[in-house]
């Protein structure tokens, strides 16, 4: 079976993949010895894996030992890239565009990955990645206001979220998460407007925090990003 890893912020995701079924067999901080005991009386084929940080050496080799490669700009993917710097593209990102593909082929895809960071993805209908947006994820939203300023307070996102606040309190829950949910929305409505088939695929830790209204379907994937590297996986291995 293919071992398949997605190395974000905060934490790891695990999965294998054994023929078609792909099943997650880890989730939390990355610790070697909880990775080791994750995989331990399985029989690891290959994999892949891909981070947004640079690993700790032993993990590293601890991968390498179990015969996975990391996906690079230079990995063959089943979908074109015309990001201008492919080698600065967060390979998450391009994961989570190839995982979305391998759902909606043939439609315009918007890829929204809500974590640390929340970003927008584009795949055309022709399956080629386009590019997208970066922005600012809740909970760096709600410490950039209580560090910057000199009289916010740290607010979390537990709590009531009117659309207006009224208070300092309910005022940054509600300019943070309101916020996001309007941006989000934005998204979806303006590259709806020009692609009509457009499907909207929602991923990532904070994908269920946002109570996003919207005409179009949302599919959510917590594990898209897995589902692409095993469709890599795949892709490189059939050469389909």
């Amino acid at each position: 079976m293919k071992l398949l890893l997605d190395f974000g912020n905060t934490r790891v995701k695990v999965a294998v993949r054994d023929g078609g079924d792909l099943r997650q067999i880890y989730c939390g901080p990355v610790l070697l010895d909880h990775l080791s005991k994750a995989v331990e009386g399985l029989e690891i084929d290959g994999g892949m894996w891909c981070s947004v940080h640079p690993l700790k050496p032993s993990v590293l080799a601890w991968m390498s030992s179990l015969g996975l490669s990391a996906l690079t700009s230079a990995t063959p993917i089943p979908i074109g890239n015309d990001y201008s710097s492919p080698a600065t593209l967060g390979m998450d990102r391009l994961a989570a565009a190839v995982g979305a593909w391998s759902i909606g082929a043939g439609k315009d895809l918007l890829v929204i990955d809500a974590g640390t960071a929340i970003t927008y993805d584009f795949v055309s209908a022709s399956g080629v990645y386009k590019g997208g947006n970066i922005a600012p994820g809740k909970d760096l939203r709600f410490k950039s206001l209580h560090e910057h300023t000199g009289a916010l307070p740290l607010v979390g996102e537990n709590g009531v979220v009117p659309m207006l606040g009224n208070d300092t309190e309910t005022a940054i829950r509600s300019g943070v998460m309101n916020g996001i949910r309007y941006e989000i929305e934005g998204y979806m409505e303006e590259l709806g407007s020009i692609f009509p088939s457009l499907l909207v695929f929602l991923t990532g830790g904070d994908a269920e925090s946002f109570d996003i209204k919207a005409k179009r379907s949302i599919f959510a994937f917590p594990d898209l990003v897995l589902r692409g590297l095993a469709r890599i996986v795949e892709y490189n291995e059939r050469g389909f």
